[in-house]
Order: C-alpha cells, then structure tokens, then sequence
C-alpha cells in the first residue's frame, strides 16, 4: 500500500512531523510518496534512524517529491540501503 501525501502548502515543521506520524505505520512492502514544498534534508537522518530508506522523484518545479519506505524493502523499491 502506497499513503500519498501533499504536504507543499502546510507550513514547518508540519510536513515533516506528519511524514513522521506516517512513518510509524509502515508495514513491510508499504510506502510513502509525500510531496513538500522544498527538498526535506533534515528529516532524512531521522528516517534512517527509524529503520526506513527512501528514493528521490521528479517533482513539480519548486517542490519536492520523496518516497519512503523500510530499509528492509530497500531492494523491492529499486535503491541500495
């Protein structure tokens, strides 16, 4: 199952704290595709201490489109861990 959020319009630290909430629900061969307004750097660490990896998209201009998923369906999603 693929959670699909657009979090561009909602001001910091929202869509970084959502992708978080999101995060904790992840089943195995789950993923989420967020959308943000910029290119979320600081929340990446934060990823993979939680055990997730996740793989860059093209993204409309100006914004940013990231999916993450577990570091254990690294593979399934194309991107080494």
């Amino acid at each position: 199952m693929t959670v699909q959020l657009d979090l561009r319009h909602l001001p910091a630290p929202e869509p970084m704290e959502r992708i978080l909430d999101a995060v904790e629900a992840l089943c195995p061969g789950d993923s989420i595709e967020a959308l943000t307004p910029f290119w979320p750097a600081p929340l990446l660490p934060l990823l993979e201490m939680q055990g997730c990896a996740w793989r860059r998209e093209p993204s409309p201009a100006g914004h940013a489109r990231v999916v993450i998923f577990l570091r254990e369906d690294a593979e399934r999603f194309s991107v080494a861990a």
